[in-house]
């Protein structure tokens, strides 16, 4: 069984950090809606200020960034496409998850 060895550790490990990212940004989410549900009405008509007591999320955005170095390794060792996609996509929602604060949309 000659043939081509399969490249795909640096995409596989851009994948597993992004994930990281994604699952610490969800987490973060989920306990600011926690916060929000256990203050009363005045506090959660202000709540958008007291999040700033979370801006630590944009901090996961150094992990994205290690994420997207070995992405671009990925690319230039021309792993599989399959790999390569998938880790852009997945790098992408992480990202996007940093910024959007998606526990809005549960209040």
């Amino acid at each position: 069984m000659g043939g081509r060895k399969i490249k795909m550790k640096f995409s596989v490990t851009s994948i597993l950090l992004s994930f990281t990212t994604l699952l610490l940004s969800i987490k973060v989410n989920l306990t600011i809606l926690k916060d929000y549900w256990s203050t009363d009405g005045k506090t959660q008509a202000l709540y958008g200020l007291l999040d700033l007591k979370y801006s630590y999320k944009y901090y996961f955005l150094i992990i994205s960034f290690i994420s997207l170095s070995f992405l671009i390794l990925a690319f230039k060792n021309k792993e599989l496409n399959t790999f390569k996609y998938s880790a852009t996509c997945i790098l992408m929602i992480g990202i996007i998850s940093i910024f959007v604060s998606f526990w809005k949309w549960f209040i």
